[in-house]
């Protein structure tokens, strides 16, 4: 299968498919121009059987042998970074922006591949001293194949977000106090969350956030002011994708942020104006462009889509500076 993506949530919902759907070894991310890009998905569509049908790949797997999707993230990058500069000279996009594709392999196997005759046990796929058997085994079967590795030793960012595999109980709060948590089984969710950096950064602004409320209080400013003020704040909080990992750091920070409000003015936010989050989940985005749509059509779709949103941004541009 080839999953065609546009923008980052298309993008960052493909991956989350295929991980859940155990696809959860891949090869390393490939950043190239659109052009390079067409001649090895081309190869790789021959090479890997991309464009089976589910009936086809099903029968690969009952016959214990590895099966292949791919990942193609189409985008425009401008040719300038001075954002004025750029829409001062645009002409369209083919002539303002650089095509580039974001190109990523993904593999699911099984126990009856994995199993090693010599050890006489089935690989694991976490194992790090176990994934060079899994590429040779892959080899065998492909020559020249690409390496693979576990998802969870490969760095997969999207933009400020990373893919991370969270461990989850598989019953309620409520079950588990009937019974000794250590014997409960647990299961595991790839999910994303924000980077250690873009955590970072953000839990600074909220301590901003707090701090300079100071000022609402010297200038003696009126409740809705301060509704106004912390408005501004929840609203970029809630504006993260909504992954459960990031909806749990999000909600980690909105609560360490009270505690702070709350021990340097001796009174909780809500007096102020403050508000509970509404941390919504994230709504499945249909794809712009078909799943193992023709190559030369993704990217004449692709070319289209680009070139209507490009239009669309240029004339905001030009009504925001005619209103200057």
């Amino acid at each position: 299968m080839i999953y065609y993506t546009v923008n980052s949530i298309q993008y960052s919902q493909a991956i989350i498919g295929m991980a859940s759907n155990e696809y959860e070894l891949a090869s390393p991310v490939l950043t190239l121009e659109i052009e390079d890009a067409k001649k090895l998905i081309a190869k790789w569509i021959e090479r890997y059987n991309l464009l089976d049908t589910p009936q086809q790949t099903y029968r690969r797997r009952l016959n214990g042998e590895p099966v292949f999707s791919l990942s193609v993230y189409f985008y425009g990058q401008m040719k300038t970074s001075d954002e004025s500069q750029h829409w001062q000279k645009f002409q369209s996009f083919d002539e303002s922006y650089k095509k580039n594709a974001k190109v990523q392999l993904f593999c699911r196997t099984n126990d009856v591949f994995l199993y090693d005759d010599k050890s006489n046990r089935v690989l694991d796929i976490k194992e790090k001293k176990d994934i060079a058997k899994i590429n040779q085994k892959i080899d065998g079967l492909i020559p020249s194949a690409e390496k693979f590795d576990f998802l969870g030793n490969l760095k997969i960012i999207n933009r400020h977000y990373e893919l991370v595999r969270i461990t989850k109980p598989k019953k309620s709060i409520k079950q588990l106090k009937a019974q000794a948590w250590e014997h409960t089984k647990h299961s595991t969710d790839w999910t994303w969350r924000l980077t250690e950096q873009a955590y970072k950064d953000q839990c600074k602004q909220g301590e901003r956030v707090v701090l300079r409320f100071q000022n609402m209080l010297e200038k003696e400013s009126s409740l809705e002011e301060k509704r106004k003020y912390f408005e501004r704040h929840f609203r970029a909080l809630e504006g993260f994708l909504g992954y459960r990992g990031v909806r749990q750091q999000i909600g980690t920070m909105y609560h360490q942020e009270r505690r702070l409000f709350k021990s340097k003015y001796n009174v909780d936010w809500s007096t102020h104006g403050a508000r509970k989050l509404n941390l919504a989940y994230l709504k499945k985005l249909k794809n712009s462009i078909i799943n193992n749509s023709l190559l030369d059509e993704a990217i004449e779709r692709f070319y289209a889509l680009s070139t209507e949103y490009a239009h669309k941004q240029h004339q905001a541009w030009l009504k925001k500076n005619e209103a200057t």
